[in-house]
């Protein structure tokens, strides 16, 4: 069921409406002070606004994942010694532990034009990491490591960020191509053989499903492993990383508040929403959709491998420094590696405000509460977006929650 947005709620601080992006990022140094002005935004100010009809939420079903064994009643691990057969980055048990004897693999995911959704195999990946790319738009980076899906996508080409965070989760990044400048500041930091960009001769692993558009490439994990493991200076083939940092307990932190709904809004007319189910202990997720005239709409949001509405057990919002490099807004270095600030989690029908922390650019972003202990999640997939150090946080109805992107 569609349901319409008050428009009185869009707020849309130093963003435009959204434009496709087709070109790609350039990079410059990081300077010291984004850190500093990172640091001064950790504990940024969560403000109330008048309260708004509340919006009803429709049931949906939940997307399979057969690879996964559901987790046990009252279990908790990490961050560190997971047991072997356990998923460090779902706190899962896998079904076959070999699987994790190889590096992520992580996939560029297109999330405009909207004529590219639904996406293939999100519900699939460990982690989805969701990002600003500019004037108004997003784009996703999804994480397989304890199991793989046969068709995700479709794949756009990467980023500046893309360096830095397969970096610290020691993958191999699949995508399309990028801006010659990006592309080479990617080659820089993880190699060549670490580095797939779709083409002919990359099928199985990258493949296009008809005619070449920009929405018509897709890839199959599994086959990238498969791909990488042929690559010249390829290394760590059949061997487990050091993916410690995360941790996981079926029973909910302490100190939280309700967040039965959060959005992530990047602009006007770019929605992600997420609804907890109670019985599943998943958010759901939807997204907008517009119509000729202009009018938003949220809709849910499948995965066209399954037919079924994407489910997450933890959404993750973290604050990091987004610095502009051009004029028009489609080109930003963000400070996420080597780095702390203030991040949320709904998980459980709660929102827990704590930290993100990364210190070295070879291993996973950890959550701590305010006191600096281990924020657990949830045991099962997790939904991270990056928004800007001046994003606006407010608590539309009691437990409704939104983010709106903003930018130094």
């Amino acid at each position: 069921m569609d349901i319409r947005i008050n428009k009185r709620w869009l707020v849309l601080p130093l963003v435009g409406l959204f434009v496709v992006l087709g070109g790609c990022q350039n990079a410059q140094a990081q300077e010291q002070s984004a850190q500093q002005t990172m640091q001064a935004a950790v504990y940024q100010t969560l403000t109330a606004v008048p309260t708004n009809t509340a919006i009803p939420t429709p049931t949906a079903t939940l997307p399979p994942t057969p690879t996964e064994t559901p987790a046990p009643i009252n279990i908790q691990v990490g961050p560190t010694n997971f047991p072997a057969n356990v998923d460090p980055l779902t706190g899962l048990t896998v079904s076959d532990p070999t699987i994790m004897n190889r590096r992520p693999i992580m996939i560029k995911v297109s999330n405009y034009p909207r004529t590219g959704r639904p996406h293939a195999g999100l519900s699939f990946a460990d982690i989805v990491f969701d990002y600003y790319t500019g004037e108004g738009g997003n784009r996703f980076l999804a994480l397989y490591y304890g199991q793989d899906s046969t068709k995700v996508g479709p794949i756009r080409s990467g980023r500046l960020i893309d360096r830095f965070l397969v970096s610290e989760y020691q993958g191999v990044l699949g995508l399309e191509y990028a801006y010659a400048p990006v592309y080479e500041k990617i080659l820089d930091m993880l190699g060549y053989a670490r580095v797939i960009s779709g083409s002919e001769q990359t099928c199985p692993a990258i493949c296009s499903d008809g005619p070449y558009t920009v929405l018509s490439n897709f890839a199959n994990t599994a086959e990238v492993t498969k791909l990488y493991a042929t690559r010249a200076g390829a290394t760590d083939i059949n061997t487990k990383p050091n993916l410690d940092g995360m941790a996981f307990n079926t029973t909910p932190p302490a100190n939280g508040v309700p967040g039965t709904e959060f959005t992530m809004q990047f602009s006007r007319a770019n929605l992600g929403n997420w609804r907890f189910d109670p019985t599943t202990k998943k958010y759901l997720h939807w997204t907008e959709d517009e119509d000729a005239s202009g009018n938003v709409t949220l809709v849910p949001l499948t995965d066209r491998d399954t037919g079924q509405q994407l489910a997450f057990s933890n959404v993750i919002v973290v604050f990091a420094n987004y610095e502009t490099l051009n004029g028009d807004d489609t080109l930003h270095e963000v400070t996420i590696s080597g780095a702390t600030g203030r991040a949320i989690l709904f998980r459980d029908g709660q929102m827990y405000d704590g930290l993100w922390k990364n210190t070295n650019v070879t291993m996973p972003i950890q959550f701590f509460t305010k006191d600096n202990q281990p924020l657990e999640l949830q045991p099962g997939n997790t939904w991270i977006s990056i928004s800007g150090l001046n994003s606006l946080v407010t608590e539309d109805q009691p437990g409704v929650w939104r983010v709106v992107f903003g930018k130094p």
